[in-house]
């Protein structure tokens, strides 16, 4: 059995949606309208709590072989949620702990990167087999201008449109994820996984506009802009959303793909087979 925590949100779902075809999985989930969804793909049983809760952490890895762990996106207690559910692995005898980190988790300044380094140095301590994963930012994020890529022809984002970026396609890291599961041989190893060569949103654009056969840009807006069209998040998560938009405006986030070629053995999903797939 493998469990998989933070399984609601669109990484969650991707990698279920690919395990659950070969493994039986479990999904640990705050929210119990997730529930039907979560079987939907595939999920034996939904456990429903709180990561920062030991004993329903206990409960729920109980004859689990593998946990998948996810944590909940821009938490300010990851680095306690990390060391509770470490501490249930080891008193459960968990045999391999996979954790899902971000490419670069070393960059102090942006603190959720900074809170997964924490993270990844307790699991190195905690003696159990791990493997840790480091992807790119997601071609599927794009998909949120999706209505103004097609419509207006604007791919807009809060910070240089020069700066240079790798991607992953989800896809190709749920099935990674397969891969490290159930084949021998990834345990105690940290992959930085990337599907693109280093390349600007410009670059982007320009790909849309050839797939989609119409012209698109990409555009810079300013942060202010971005913060007054959004809503319900917290004012940790607004912050660091800042700080690491202000982190991309000068260095961008750039990766090897590489390693990803090797684990799939073949080379990663393209943007151009991205967008003509969800197109």
């Amino acid at each position: 059995m493998i469990l998989v925590t933070g399984a609601s949100g669109k990484t969650g779902k991707t990698i279920i949606k690919s395990l659950s075809k070969i493994e039986s999985v479990c999904a640990f989930v705050r929210d119990e309208t997730h529930i039907d969804s979560l079987k939907s793909l595939g999920v034996e049983k939904v456990f429903v709590g709180d990561l920062e809760n030991k004993s329903t952490l206990l409960s729920a890895t109980k004859n689990v072989r593998v946990i998948y762990h996810i944590s909940p996106n821009m938490n300010p207690h990851e680095v306690e949620i990390g060391k509770i559910i470490l501490d249930v692995a080891k008193q459960n005898k968990i045999e391999h702990f996979v954790y899902h980190s971000v490419l670069h988790p070393q960059i102090e300044v942006m603190n959720h990167h900074w809170q997964k380094m924490r993270v990844e140095e307790m699991i190195f301590e905690s003696g159990i087999p791990f493997t840790i994963l480091q992807p790119a930012p997601y071609m599927q994020n794009l998909l949120a201008n999706w209505k103004s890529i097609t419509e207006n022809g604007v791919l807009r984002i809060p910070y240089s449109i020069n700066s240079k970026f790798s991607f992953i396609d989800l896809e190709d890291l749920a099935e990674v994820v397969k891969i490290v599961l159930t084949e021998p041989n990834h345990k105690n190893a940290i992959y930085e996984l990337a599907g693109t060569e280093p390349m600007s949103h410009i670059e982007v654009a320009e790909i849309f506009s050839k797939i989609l056969k119409r012209e698109v840009r990409a555009e810079k807006m300013g942060i202010r802009g971005w913060r007054l069209g959004v809503t319900g998040l917290s004012e940790y998560a607004l912050e660091n959303l800042v700080r690491m938009f202000e982190y991309y405006d000068k260095w961008g986030l750039v990766g090897n793909p590489n390693i990803l070629k090797w684990i799939l053995n073949r080379e990663p999903n393209s943007f151009k087979k991205f967008i003509s797939r969800i197109f």
